[in-house]
């Protein structure tokens, strides 16, 4: 699958694609929906599921780094660290791994979005938090705990947007066929 997705890279139609949903992910990445307080609905991550539902967990991964990058470079927010990268990287990888050449179903977009949630928001944001700054176990889970309720919220959601997005772009490219 890896080699596969890899592959996407060599069609010159596939790179311009790549780079116009690359752009709407850093123009995404500016608009978010509050929906409490301390919640907020972003977009961006529809960007990242249709690159990794169209071309795959290697191209969604490499995306994910360039994406980190070109985000910093537009609104530097804090020090640059190249470690942050790794969560942009998984997150491209695991949208990939799960929807690259099947059919968009609402279980695998909860799937996908659980992933991501889990491990990149939930797992390894907050343990490079601790590596970074600090703080030992209890930092870390406290920094756990406050992302679990939000992702718990966020996840019927995003996943709901994600297999309507992705569920219409399966009927166009079904339609152009």
């Amino acid at each position: 699958m890896l080699k596969e997705s890899l592959l996407e890279f060599k069609q010159v139609k596939n790179m311009v694609y790549i780079a116009m949903l690359c752009a709407l992910n850093v123009v995404l990445s500016y608009f978010s929906v509050p929906l409490a307080p301390e919640l907020r609905l972003g977009f961006s991550f529809l960007t990242m599921s249709v690159i990794g539902y169209l071309y795959g967990p290697a191209v969604g991964g490499i995306c994910g780094l360039i994406l980190d990058q070109v985000k910093f470079l537009v609104n530097p927010t804090g020090d640059y660290l190249l470690i942050w990268s790794i969560i942009e990287i998984s997150a491209g990888f695991f949208y990939g791994l799960v929807l690259y050449k099947k059919k968009p179903s609402f279980a695998r977009c909860l799937v996908a979005k659980f992933l991501v949630s889990l491990l990149c928001n939930i797992i390894l944001t907050p343990l490079l938090l601790t590596v970074l700054y600090g703080g030992g176990l209890a930092a870390f889970i406290t920094r756990i705990s406050a992302r679990i309720l939000k992702n718990i919220i966020l996840l019927p959601i995003e996943a709901s947007i994600m297999f309507v997005l992705l569920s219409r772009l399966e009927a166009y490219f079904r339609k152009k066929a």
